[in-house]
Order: structure tokens, then sequence, then C-alpha cells
């Protein structure tokens, strides 16, 4: 069973209600009822999305949505963007739409972040976890995601894990309209390392024993890894201690409950870090790209050319340049994603798959796993 959230998903948590006398409570699990039926309906969805993931991205597309870079709508929106005042209602209403994507499938999207602020043990837990001699990066220091702290804030930490679903349901409801938030998120996790795993198959790479997450934010991508892979030692890289402090809020009740302990977690830059050479099997960055310039980006193919063992993977997912979904979004919606996003329009021109060949990557691939997002691979010889 996955179970990517942790305990803290329990408030999510749902019976399946899908096959008689199934009386599953099902967050994440593969779907299949604990007495022993046939695997819900979410399979096929499953299936039918990894047969998408074998069409070309996008091939005919351009190579960037038309309101990123140096076009009059890009140029407009950036206006707006810098303008304080229209900034300040656009990124309000950029945040409520998501709310209002959760709540319209069951997801107590403020209950959680009230849980979280009456959790005392976080403050204590930043205090030990914290590197006080960090410097922040100026990119990193920007307002975006609606805070003007960026991820260097509470609020940011306490509504990742809802904002989470947003994404999911996002990208999974124009398939399935009825498709529930867990069901939605297990196939947005999925058809990530769905993918990998196939291009693991198709070269016959050894699995990963060591797995190094990049951004890891408050650790949903980084359990995924860890359940997706349960012989490996998994440790998530983040720069904001708010974040880490409850993925390490996370593990650490885990652990309590009797887990044996695979994640850790480190607060630093990557770029800054000193990882060895060779130190580990998989690396990946996960919904993070987005958020840096395009010296960031190429930064992370660099460290991972040397931090990655030969025969070992780099994958980065984010959100497809060449999507039709995010090239055709309407211009309030466009503007509205863009405004929490102030690197826009460096990442959706940055040329990802040349920059991992530059780096040393071999057989490097970009698959898309939904219609809004893809999954770039490569392979260190």
């Amino acid at each position: 069973r996955l179970d990517p959230v942790g305990t803290s998903a329990a408030a999510f948590a749902a019976p399946c209600g899908r096959a008689a006398g199934c009386g599953e409570t099902n967050i994440y699990s593969m779907r299949v009822c604990s007495n022993g039926s046939a695997r819900h309906p979410a399979s096929a969805r499953a299936r039918g999305v990894a047969a998408r993931r074998s069409v070309a991205c996008g091939a005919a597309s351009p190579t960037k949505p038309g309101w990123t870079g140096d076009t009059l709508a890009s140029r407009l929106a950036n206006w707006a963007i810098n303008t304080p005042w229209m900034y300040g209602i656009m990124k309000v209403a950029a945040k409520n739409q998501m709310k209002k994507m959760t709540s319209s499938a069951g997801i107590p999207w403020d209950e959680h972040v009230i849980k979280l602020q009456a959790t005392s043990e976080l403050e204590a837990i930043r205090t030990e976890i914290e590197d006080k001699n960090l410097k922040y990066p100026e990119f990193y220091l920007k307002p975006f995601h609606a805070y003007d702290e960026g991820n260097l804030c509470w609020l940011a930490a306490y509504e990742v894990e809802p904002a989470s679903y947003a994404v999911a349901l996002r990208a999974f409801r124009k398939i399935d309209p009825n498709v529930t938030a867990a069901e939605a998120y297990r196939l947005w996790r999925s058809s990530t390392t769905d993918a990998v795993k196939e291009y693991y198959n198709k070269h016959q790479l050894e699995q990963p024993k060591t797995i190094l997450d990049v951004g890891c934010s408050v650790g949903l991508s980084t359990r995924w890894l860890a359940d997706t892979y349960p012989a490996a030692e998994v440790q998530g890289i983040d720069m904001s201690p708010y974040f880490l402090s409850i993925a390490e809020y996370e593990e650490r009740k885990r652990q309590s409950a009797g887990a044996h302990r695979r994640v850790t977690y480190v607060h630093g830059n990557v770029l800054d870090y000193n990882l060895p050479e060779n130190s580990v099997d998989m690396m990946a960055v996960q919904y993070v790209i987005h958020e840096c310039p395009q010296e960031v980006i190429r930064g992370f193919c660099e460290v991972a050319a040397r931090a990655v063992r030969p025969g070992g993977c780099f994958f980065v997912v984010d959100n497809n340049p060449k999507s039709k979904t995010i090239q055709g979004l309407p211009p309030a919606i466009a503007l509205l994603m863009k405004s929490t996003e102030p690197w826009s329009d460096e990442f959706y021109a940055f040329d990802l798959e040349a920059a991992m060949r530059a780096a040393g990557f071999d057989e490097v691939v970009k698959v898309e796993t939904d219609h809004r997002h893809c999954t770039v691979m490569g392979i260190k010889r």
C-alpha cells in the first residue's frame, strides 16, 4: 500500500465504496479491496494514462506558451504582475482558485492548516534542523506561490499538501470528471514513477539503492519514492526549514509507530552542498524547476552529472512547455498562473533535454505523464 503523506493523510481518508463488502479506507492504495475483489476502476484509468504516455509530447505544438517570453501577451502580464495593487489581487485569486478545486473534492484545506498550526513540535524541529549559516540565493527570496516570503514561511508549508491535491485534480479531472481527490493524487504521482520504472526496464538499469530528492518540500514526493523503491535509502534536500520541519515530523511519527527509517532530510542548497561524486543511484527534481531561473536549472543538471553513479538515473518532472492544455489556457487563468511563478518566462524557454545531454547524460527522453506534465530522464554513463 502506498501512503505518501503518512498519518496526516487520515484527515482526507474516505471509504472507497466501490465493491460490496470492501470496507476499505483508501488514501493512495493500489486499489485492491481488502476482501480480495477485483481492482477498482481507477486501475483502468491508470492504464489509460500509461497508454497516453507513449504519445510524443506535443510534437506539433509551439515550444512554449504564448503568454511567456517576449510576446505582447507576456509583456502585458508582466506589467500587471509588477503593479503592486494588481499583483495583490491576482495572488489571492490564484490561491482561491486552488482552494475551490480542492473544496469541490472534499479536501479540508483550512482544517488541515489549522491542525498543523496547533502542532507545537514543528517549531522545535525547525530549530533543530535549520542550518543558520545557509545563504539563500536571490531567486529564492522572491515572492511566489502567493506568499510574500515565498517558501520561507509556515503558511506556505502548511498549505503544500492540500495544494498538491489541487494540482492532481487539475490534471486528472479533464480525463475523468468524477475522479476522487485520492485517485487523482495516486494517478498524478504514479504516472511519473511508472514512467521511470518503464525507463529502467527498457534500459535494463539496476534498481536504485540510494535516491536523492531535490527540492523535497514537505516530503510528499520523497515518501512516494521511498514507497516505490522499498529497498532504497532516500534523502530529501530543501532550502525551506519550514517545509522540512513538516517532512521530518511525519517521518518521526512513522518511526515512533515502529517503521524502519529509510528517509532522511537535510536543510541545504543542493548547488552548494558538495555532494560526493558518484554517491547516489537516482536523483529526482520534482515540480521544482518552474520556480527557478535557467542558471539554477542548468546547475541541477551539473550537480546530477557529478553526484549520480555511472548507470544511474536523473529525472525531472514538471509542467510540459509543449502541453496543449497549458498553451491554451484562457488569458485570465494564464495571468493568475504566471502571477505566482516569477520565473515562468525563463522556465518555459529552457531546453531541459539539451542541458541534460550537455551535462553528460545519455538516452535523454521526455515522456508526457499527463496532459499538463512531463518527465525528462537520462542515464549517467
